[in-house]
């Protein structure tokens, strides 16, 4: 055998190899247990356990419309705005009541508010709630905001709920609502909504129940949201469709940051750092959101209008505590402590805290938690 018979026969072998590796890395992977921050069971303080009301019964269908008054989406029609309150409502309710429950189980170890929350999923998913027809895009974007409240009670709750027998149910309905955000999404990646606020929210809320259920096609997805958002953020920390958005140019951004963060921290639990993505392109936004809640002429100018003031609720700003923690930021930290109340409803409840590093496998192209 020629010499360089030989040389290509190690180059063939050795390429096989290396192929070998990556697949069995892949697999090794796909064999991991996806996590959440929240899995370590909470500690158990004196508490009186938790009454359990009857859960609600929700809609499988939405029917509800925009309640904006001009094109940049930035005028609000006051009644119309009322009437979508009132539509929304009961889901609103029922998403804080289950998180209320998860988190006093998070903070207790109440294990009566845990069962209850896991009871109250199961019935929403052996009713099939979220899961009829969605009239409208605006019905797509409630469906994912509740959907991803629920999601985050599951994981919540998951010590206390993933051996009973509706675990499965519940996460079979998380799934089956999240494959149809995906669907609805991936054939708009040309639309407005495909590509801003609403993709990330969704991306967050898929992400989630990919989690509870052990989807990680879902949890890529996820991920997939999270890098079309932080490919968008320019070097000065904006989001140019959230810019469009005339005087609520700056309510957006923070809106559009809460599930990037989310995002960022779930991929965290599991080893997968995107909070350095496109040189570190989420640190970029938030820290020009938490300065525009402290002078907002920044995004006046670039908006070219004076901005609606921002309470500083909590959907506007609690979503940056495990941020503020993982990276010492005085000035997030001192905004989050402001705010009015410290559970956001389209986040299930509180944020988690900052998950610490872990040196999880990671896959080809991706990068590790250092």
């Amino acid at each position: 055998m020629s010499r360089s018979t030989q040389q290509t026969r190690r180059v063939l072998i050795s390429g096989a190899l290396i192929s070998v590796f990556f697949a069995m890395l892949d697999t090794s992977m796909a064999a991991d247990p996806l996590r959440a921050p929240w899995d370590t069971p909470p500690a158990l303080s004196p508490i009186a356990p938790a009454t359990c009301p009857p859960p609600p019964t929700l809609p499988a269908e939405i029917n509800v419309t925009s309640y904006y008054a001009d094109a940049a989406h930035s005028v609000v029609l006051a009644g119309r705005k009322a009437a979508y309150d009132e539509d929304v409502g009961s889901l609103r309710d029922a998403a804080t009541m289950a998180a209320t429950m998860a988190d006093r189980y998070r903070e207790s170890g109440d294990q009566a508010s845990a069962r209850c929350a896991a009871s109250w999923l199961a019935s929403f998913a052996s009713h099939g709630a979220l899961t009829g027809t969605m009239a409208t895009n605006q019905s797509v974007y409630v469906q994912g905001w509740i959907m991803g409240a629920f999601a985050v009670v599951a994981l919540k709750v998951r010590p206390a709920a993933e051996s009973t027998n509706d675990w499965r149910q519940t996460t079979d309905w998380l799934t089956r609502i999240a494959d149809a955000q995906v669907a609805y999404y991936d054939a708009r990646t040309t639309n407005v909504d495909g590509r801003n606020n609403h993709r990330y929210w969704a991306g967050f809320a898929v992400m989630s129940a990919g989690i509870a259920g052990e989807q990680r096609a879902l949890f890529d997805w996820g991920v997939a949201s999270f890098r079309m958002g932080a490919a968008q953020i320019t070097p000065d920390g904006t989001l140019p469709l959230e810019m469009s958005r005339a005087a609520r140019a700056l309510h957006y951004h923070l809106f559009a940051t809460a599930p990037l963060v989310m995002i960022a921290e779930l991929a965290m639990a599991n080893g997968l750092d995107l909070y350095s993505e496109n040189s570190q392109a989420l640190l970029r936004l938030i820290r020009r959101g938490v300065s525009g809640l402290s002078d907002p002429s920044f995004f006046a100018e670039r908006a070219g209008c004076a901005q609606e003031p921002v309470r500083l609720s909590a959907g506007d700003i609690v979503w940056a505590a495990p941020y503020a923690e993982r990276f010492s930021d005085a000035d997030a930290a001192r905004m989050v402590a402001r705010a009015h109340s410290t559970a956001f409803v389209y986040l299930g409840g509180r944020p988690p805290a900052a998950m610490p590093n872990l040196p999880l496998k990671i896959g080809p192209g991706q990068k590790q938690v250092r």
